[in-house]
């Protein structure tokens, strides 16, 4: 690192590294929130000047609108971090109806000695480094009664024989010491939920090197081995990656019992990591860490941390649970970069992006032919690569590529929830029901938290003509992946098709809420109206919707003025699609639809005796609102009993 670079501050007890964004005091590092170190070091640097409120929340907060509350709930926390009172000092000044001053002395320190300071001072911190450590240390002293300073530790030398046995009865390639001090929860010191937030990166940022979701990402991987804790999924928090929220009002919004929340910098191969878990109930910090390794040792550094966090979490754990703590991804870092970077792409789910993590995935196997995790999201995104919105491949192509990958998936690893959950999705397209079932058990019952298993389980249940069992699965969906805009979706779609349009309208608000470019949750935000007789507000959507995709706000329309009555306006909106170059956009069952809502029987039936016999098909004329005209017609349930008889077609439940 460039200690020139770097930046100290001292006053009173404290040292403020600006730099690194930590607050030491004597022996201890005070965790803070990033937003609250941005504070500090505001207030610090215009010591004994008057900040104005509007001033220090333009400094905190440029590009956001926040309430004054947030900038006064901060200076609160400040002064309790520091313990304003408690000693009889003051550093924060508050001037009435202006804004705040710091006025404790403040001394800036000599970058060349002032990184000694804090070492000495600092309280939590993991360091691994390279063997060459052991080597570098001082020969030891025959004085039998001195003590040897280790990184924090005062050792009787008798110890030192002891502790080189360790090490070299281990074959470590590292060597690892901590100097600690012990934080756990008040009252019950068990974390049922948490969600890990991708580690913020100090420093430059380039799409190849997503070090904090990486970070994050394994960490969620590994925590999720602890049966007794629910772990949000990196979906849920990957969109975290760029924010500006604290990590305590986070941990609200996905409501999780704590969250762990850090930093990651990286100076060529060094590598250094701080890291904090926040109790959401009343945002104290419950446990830290920091972190110091080289960028070969980045495993290693992943191990530690999760071993830390999980006896945090739960304590006690059980041998078998340390065990699977300790299991690695690969141990390839281009396989590893090339992974997370596949990652981020794929849990963007657009076109462009799903091409973009096919490549990274494709290179994380090359990397690494034995890396299980990356085989079975890359089969996931073959299979996704036929679904509608993508349609990157046709749909044996597709297929045939998922399951190349999710067998190598499941050759190198069978308890991977999502190759089972990816085999189900390629049973269900070969329709073959029976197995699709038992992999999505399979996966559930391997993985309980994994939202995406409930999500398309409760698709296949739909399929199947269980609609109230997959509404439980796609309500579980949401609750293990509250900030994913697709479980919103799903859960709307299956909620309009149960006829609960105000649940459904509530759902895709939020998905759109979450995600504002995703066009699905938009479409069936509008066919909700629709369906539920609002239809100046499906209008007003349609509006929204035409600008990214004009045929399907011409659709919606077409769909809306038929059943508003609106018969004429209805027709030209039909002619349109119907002369439009992408007509093929639409199924012979969209324009059924159509035909059904202006009244047009022979035409709509006419379009329904040509929809393909499948098994989702089925389900969706068996629910479907859209197709309430249809029904009262004795053509219609002829024609519906006479497809589950079909010998072709998939077999259902009535």
């Amino acid at each position: 690192m460039n200690k020139e670079a770097l930046r100290y501050y001292e006053f009173g007890p404290f040292c403020l590294n600006v730099t690194e964004r930590l607050l030491h005091r004597n022996a201890d590092v005070i965790p803070l929130t990033p937003k609250l170190v941005d504070t500090l070091v505001v207030l610090v640097e215009n010591r004994g000047h008057v900040l104005t409120k509007d001033e220090l929340m333009q400094s905190l907060w440029p590009d956001s609108f926040v309430e004054e509350s947030s900038l006064t709930q901060n200076i609160s926390l400040l002064r309790k971090a520091l313990a304003e009172n408690g000693n009889g000092g003051q550093y924060i000044e508050t001037i009435p109806k202006r804004g705040y001053r710091f006025v404790a002395a403040v001394s800036e320190l000599d970058p060349s000695t002032a990184e000694l300071i804090v070492h000495e001072r600092t309280s939590t911190q993991i360091f691994i480094e390279d063997e060459q450590l052991v080597n570098d240390l001082p020969e030891p002293e025959t004085k039998p009664n001195q003590l040897l300073q280790i990184g924090g530790y005062q050792l009787p030398r008798k110890y030192l024989a002891v502790c080189a046995g360790v090490i070299l009865l281990a074959g470590a390639s590292i060597f690892a010491y901590r100097w600690q001090k012990s934080k756990t929860i008040a009252g019950n010191s068990t974390v049922r939920s948490i969600a890990v937030l991708p580690f913020q990166t100090i420093g430059p940022k380039t799409e190849k090197e997503l070090l904090g979701l990486g970070i994050a990402n394994a960490l969620i991987i590994k925590l999720s081995a602890i049966d007794q804790t629910k772990v949000l999924p990196t979906s849920s928090v990957s969109k975290y990656l760029e924010r500006t929220q604290e990590a305590s009002v986070i941990a609200n919004d996905l409501g999780v019992d704590a969250v762990l929340d850090g930093t990651v910098q990286r100076d060529g191969d060094r590598v250094r990591v701080t890291a904090q878990m926040i109790r959401t109930v009343d945002g104290i910090t419950i446990w830290s860490g920091k972190y110091d390794t080289t960028y070969s040792n980045i495993f290693a550094l992943q191990d530690a941390i999760s071993e830390e966090v999980g006896s945090a979490m739960i304590p006690n754990l059980r041998k078998d649970t340390r065990d699977r703590l300790a299991g690695r991804l690969t141990e390839s870092r281009e396989a590893y970069e090339a992974y997370v970077t596949g990652f981020y792409f794929w849990s963007k789910r657009t076109k462009a992006n799903l091409s973009k993590a096919i490549d990274y995935f494709e290179q994380a196997t090359r990397e690494d032919s034995k890396f299980a995790r990356a085989h079975a999201l890359l089969a996931d995104s073959y299979f996704l690569a036929s679904q509608d919105g993508y349609e990157l491949m046709n749909s044996s192509e597709s297929l045939a590529k998922a399951g190349v990958s999710v067998q190598a998936a499941l050759a190198l690893d069978d308890t991977l929830a999502e190759a089972h959950t990816t085999k189900a999705n390629i049973a269900f397209g070969n329709s073959d029901y029976e197995q699709a079932e038992r992999e999505f058990r399979r996966a559930l019952e391997l993985n309980p938290n994994y939202a995406v298993g409930h999500l398309r389980y409760g698709y296949f249940l739909f399929g199947d003509f269980r609609l109230a069992d997959a509404l439980v699965e796609m309500k579980r969906a949401v609750e293990l992946d509250p900030v994913s805009p697709v479980s919103h979706t799903a859960r709307g779609y299956i909620l309009a098709m149960s006829r609960d349009f105000d649940g459904a309208i509530l759902e895709n608000q939020k998905a759109i809420e979450l995600q504002p470019d995703l066009l699905a949750p938009q479409i069936n935000l509008a066919e909700a109206y629709i369906l539920n007789r609002q239809f100046p507000e499906a209008l007003e959507e349609c509006k929204r919707i035409e600008k990214t995709d004009p045929l399907s706000a011409n659709f919606l329309r077409a769909l809306a003025y038929g059943l508003s009555g609106r018969r004429e306006l209805a027709l030209k909106a039909i002619a349109v699609i119907e002369h439009s170059r992408d007509k093929g956009r639409f199924m012979r069952y969209d324009f059924a639809a159509l035909y059904g809502a202006i009244g047009d029987k022979e035409t709509a039936f006419r379009y329904l005796q040509q929809v393909s016999n499948t098994r989702f098909m089925n389900a969706m004329l068996k629910y479907d609102p859209k197709l309430d005209s249809l029904r009262t017609d004795q053509r219609f349930e002829d024609m519906f009993r006479q497809r589950l008889t079909d010998p072709l077609a998939a077999k259902s439940k009535t």
